[in-house]
């Protein structure tokens, strides 16, 4: 091989190799979907015995030849994959639905791959061999069954590019003190009483990631709720991010994680604590300006309690990610 002709200049030629190489270039050999929703195989509006590939675009490297670049994938509104064979009585089976190019036709188009490995994420490698493909479902078909539903779909798409965001709170202080576990189970308080105003979410992302601690809080015997019970401080903290009023789809809560400190001196000690979590965004919050909190929710019977001063430090930190997502329509 040698230098090719150069494209895009006046009168010159189109060479499809030299193109796809160019793709294959401009996305660092990456495969996958454009968007987090492109290319989803659902189910038919009417469930029967097929699927549907949704709107999108892919890049899908080749695999046959060490020049072969990368193809680009685009689908235009529903495709319809009708007359997909069931299972019998003999068991289960598992089938790979992949989009990937067909030199015959010199489409980019869907393929079954029949009797997969039932945890199979990856296009086979003797599929490979003849032609490039990227894996976009696979179907768990259960004995005896004729028609494909959405809990027999698993999403095996991957994102080519995919983006993140982070996004740092912190407080640092408190004064006048407040104290953690004076609201208790099944209610809920923002511990620190700080509200963020100011966290977008990006309109591209589907997932976060969350960081937080409540650090260097106080237990001291002299702040006891009054009453009997117990002297230990127990409880559960969570995040929670959203916007508008709050409640159903308009509010992210972390799930929560349980603190238990018990008071052993009477000089008082200092308490920290922490959680790490990770959570689908629905669509109807992605793009959306909200408001970011630190929940404590104390346990009833316990008097005991956190004083947020001014040597507490409080933080939570997001990682926004661009995963694949099927909200399925």
């Amino acid at each position: 091989m040698t230098f090719q002709e150069a494209a895009f200049v006046d009168g010159g030629p189109i060479n499809g190799t030299l193109l796809r190489r160019q793709y294959e270039s401009s996305t660092r050999s990456g495969q996958g979907v454009v968007e987090s929703t492109d290319l989803r195989v659902l189910e038919l509006a009417v469930p029967a015995d097929g699927f549907r590939i949704t709107s999108g675009a892919a890049a899908i490297p080749g695999t046959v030849t060490a020049f072969d670049g990368s193809y680009y994938a685009l689908n235009i509104g529903d495709h319809t994959v009708p007359g997909v064979a069931g299972t019998g009585s003999e068991g289960p089976r598992s089938d790979m639905v992949v989009a990937s190019f067909n030199p015959s036709t010199m489409f980019i188009e869907p393929d079954i791959i029949t009797d997969v490995d039932p945890d199979a994420t990856a296009v086979p490698p003797s599929y490979l061999a003849g032609t490039a493909a990227i894996p976009l479902a696979r179907i768990d078909w259960p004995v005896s069954t004729g028609t494909i539903t959405q809990d027999m779909i698993v999403d095996l798409r991957q994102m080519l590019q995919e983006r993140s965001e982070r996004v740092l709170r912190v407080q640092r202080g408190i004064d006048p003190v407040e104290y953690l576990g004076n609201i208790q189970d099944p209610d809920w308080e923002n511990a620190p009483d700080v509200v963020w105003p100011d966290v977008v979410i990006p309109a591209w992302a589907t997932q976060v990631q969350v960081v937080a601690h409540w650090m260097n809080m106080g237990q001291f015997s002299a702040d006891l709720a009054g009453g009997g019970g117990s002297t230990d401080a127990r409880g559960r903290g969570r995040v929670a991010l959203g916007y508008g009023t709050g409640g159903g789809p308009t509010d992210i809560q972390t799930d929560y994680i349980a603190y238990n400190f018990n008071l052993n001196t009477s000089n008082g000690e200092r308490r920290s604590f922490g959680l790490a979590d990770q959570q689908m965004i629905p669509a109807e919050m992605r793009g959306q300006l909200c408001n970011l909190r630190l929940q404590v929710s104390g346990t009833v019977g316990v008097r005991g309690r956190l004083a947020c001063d001014e040597w507490s430090t409080f933080y939570v930190d997001l990682n926004f990610l661009e995963r694949p997502a099927m909200d399925v329509t």
